[in-house]
Parts: C-alpha cells; sequence; structure tokens
C-alpha cells in the first residue's frame, strides 16, 4: 500500500537537509550528527523537562517572549530536542521574528525530517521567507586604507513615499536582483587623504574619522578611479534605489533606522548650538539593520544617479537612472532638519558643486 507520508518524508529529507546543512562550520551539525548517531537516543533531564512545561504553558497563555526564553532555557539543556525547535520557532513567527524562526525551523527539519510535522514545518519556511526583513551579510576590507564594507542581500522594496513630497513620488515597487556591497560609513577624511594625498574638507578639525566633505560629484569619480587603480576592484557610487534599499533595510521606516532622527542622525537639532552645529565622527549614531551608519543625517551622499523631478518611467531594477543635468544626493546633514534625513528625501545639485555638508560612501558589485 502506497504510503504518501513516508513518501513526502523522504522528500523532504533530499531536498530540505542539504539546503539546511550547506554551512558545515554551523556548530549545530555536530549536535544532529551525533543526535543522529546515538542509540538509545537520548533523554531529557529533570530541569529540561521543567523548562518544557514551563514553555509550553507560557505559550498557551499567549506570552510568546517569556515562552521563548524558556524554550532557550531547555534547548541550552537539550540542544538535539527537535520539538522545542518546532515549538520555539513557532513562538518567534508570533512576535514576528521571522529570521530568527526560519533558523530555528530549520534546525528542527534536520532533527527530524521524517516526523510528522516535517511538512507542516516546510510551509512555515515558506510563509516566513515571504516576510522575513533582509538579512545583512559579512563585513569585508579589500585593503588597509579601504572602507569597511558591508554585503547587502538581494530583495525588493517600496521606494518613495507616499506623503512625500513631488519627487519622492510615485512610489514603486523595486528588484535588487545580485547582491551588492556598500560602505559600513561615509567616506573618512583619513581614507580620502590615504588615496588622495589631500584633504579638501572645511571641517579638518572635526578628526581623520569624520566624514570627508567640501566634494563634489566629480571629484568623487576621481577618487574612484585612483582607489580602483590602487587596489584592483570596481568601487563605485550606489544607485539612487540601492542606496534608499540600504537605508531601509527591510523596514518601511522614517529614518534609515528608526523613526526617531536623534537616535539615528547627526542633523541640525543635534550636531552643536546655533551657528555653531559641525559633522561628527562616523559610526557615532545608532546604525540601521544592515549594521550601516550614518545614512541618515552628518553628510549628503552622491548618488550615480541623475536628478529627475519625480519616479515616472524610473527603473525597476536597481540600477542608476544616469540621464539629468543634475546628480542626486540622499541622506540629509548635520546642517539640515531632520526632514531632509528622511529615508525618502532627496536633493540634488551640479556634479561639480563643492559644499561643507556633501560627501559619500562607496558601493561595489559582488561577483
Amino acid at each position: 500500500m502506497f504510503n504518501m507520508q513516508k513518501c513526502l518524508a523522504v522528500v523532504l529529507a533530499l531536498v530540505c537537509i542539504p539546503a539546511f546543512a550547506d554551512n558545515t562550520n554551523d556548530p549545530f551539525q555536530e549536535v544532529v550528527a551525533k543526535y543522529l548517531a546515538a542509540i538509545p537516543k537520548p533523554q531529557m533531564s529533570e530541569e529540561a523537562r521543567k523548562f518544557k512545561v514551563q514553555a509550553e504553558f507560557a505559550a498557551q497563555e499567549k506570552r510568546f517572549d517569556k515562552a521563548i526564553e524558556l524554550y532557550g532555557k531547555a534547548l541550552n539543556i537539550a540542544p538535539w530536542w527537535a520539538e522545542g525547535h518546532y515549538q520555539l520557532a513557532l513562538s518567534l513567527g508570533e512576535i514576528k521574528q521571522y529570521r530568527k524562526a526560519m533558523s530555528e525551523m530549520k534546525r528542527f527539519l534536520l532533527l527530524a525530517a521524517n516526523s510528522p510535522e516535517a511538512r507542516a514545518a516546510q510551509d512555515k519556511l515558506y510563509q516566513w521567507e515571504s516576510v522575513a526583513e533582509p538579512e545583512a551579510g559579512k563585513t569585508f576590507k579589500d585593503c588597509p586604507i579601504c572602507p569597511e564594507m558591508v554585503e547587502i542581500p538581494a530583495g525588493s522594496f517600496d521606494m518613495g513615499a507616499a506623503n512625500g513630497k513631488q519627487d519622492e513620488l510615485p512610489v514603486h515597487r523595486v528588484t535588487i536582483a545580485k547582491p551588492f556591497a556598500i560602505g559600513k560609513t561615509e567616506v573618512t577624511q583619513q581614507q580620502w587623504h590615504a588615496v588622495m594625498k589631500a584633504d579638501p574638507s572645511y571641517f579638518t578639525a572635526c578628526g581623520d574619522t569624520c566624514p570627508v566633505e567640501q566634494v563634489s560629484w566629480n571629484d568623487v569619480q576621481v577618487f574612484i578611479a585612483k582607489l580602483n587603480a590602487l587596489t584592483g576592484k570596481q568601487y563605485r557610487l550606489p544607485s539612487e534605489a540601492e542606496w534608499e534599499y540600504a537605508c531601509r533595510a527591510g523596514f518601511q521606516q522614517e529614518y534609515c533606522g528608526g523613526d526617531n532622527a536623534d537616535s539615528v542622525a547627526w542633523t541640525s537639532f543635534n550636531s552643536g548650538s546655533f551657528f555653531f552645529n559641525t559633522p561628527h565622527p562616523v559610526a557615532t549614531r545608532q546604525a540601521n539593520a544592515f549594521g550601516l551608519y550614518d545614512m541618515s543625517g552628518n553628510v549628503w551622499e552622491w548618488v550615480a544617479d541623475g536628478f529627475h523631478d519625480s519616479y515616472n518611467n524610473a527603473p525597476n531594477d536597481g540600477s542608476a537612472w544616469l540621464d539629468g543635468s543634475l546628480r542626486v544626493l540622499r541622506g540629509g546633514s548635520w546642517g539640515y532638519d531632520a526632514k531632509f534625513s528622511r529615508a525618502a528625501s532627496r536633493s540634488k545639485f551640479g556634479a561639480s558643486y563643492r559644499y561643507y555638508s556633501y560627501g559619500f560612501r562607496l558601493a561595489l558589485t559582488l561577483p
């Protein structure tokens, strides 16, 4: 007699386990290997059982934060407990911690691919995958004088603001088809000097770790050409779509990293006293979910695109919209009100114009 459940279990084992086991350096792989090889299987200690029962009760009471804490304690004692990973995943999903939920559900499937719950577990993964926020990758530096870069995953987002200015409309869906890297911070005075052997900044007293400013879009192209010659890489400015995608980091928040400008941005409201505002060292405000600093505030950032007064006919693939006589700046600065540091806010100026609140960060196409 044909057994559909057994067939499904075999399919899930063949399809899911290779996908979930691609990180051979994950210590959990050793837990899985020992558990699957163990005869007889390990038994749960009384202490772990206590946490299990308490976690189940907390979940029944819909106190999911407490359930997550208690499941975690049980799994610290008995990491091979497959059902614990399954229930922890469900509790994480209830509070919309989808990335963590996916990680726990994958652990369940590694431990119990033949479980009757395997199909439901895989379906949950499909659901969470559709709503999980993008997750930044590793950071890297190509050379001692190079900016630290953050790998940004592929994904889609809504660009613009429905309640914004005319040049922020219409809101449109953009898909970044391939991962790319972007600077963890704005390019600093030290990094500029290492390549160009000079510092054009007005605020040199701010120090080496402050963003370079008073650079034009054209100046930035010269810097990039020299850095590429030194490194053999292909650094560039991000497209405007890449910039906003990296800024939003999977969320629809007012600023790059939250809804409170003061926590994520140096603006005219917090960067000094009246008439004495200045830029600040990079990475001294809160980072966004991708680990990027100063996407809102500190200095305006040049991007690759030419300026258009609306997003009508804008590219939807994340590429730069290159035509236009003016160049786009994003992010606001230390000298402007917080409203200019909104995630959707845009500015523009001529490619040869220098100003003491204009800087940039780099992007890099990944192999």
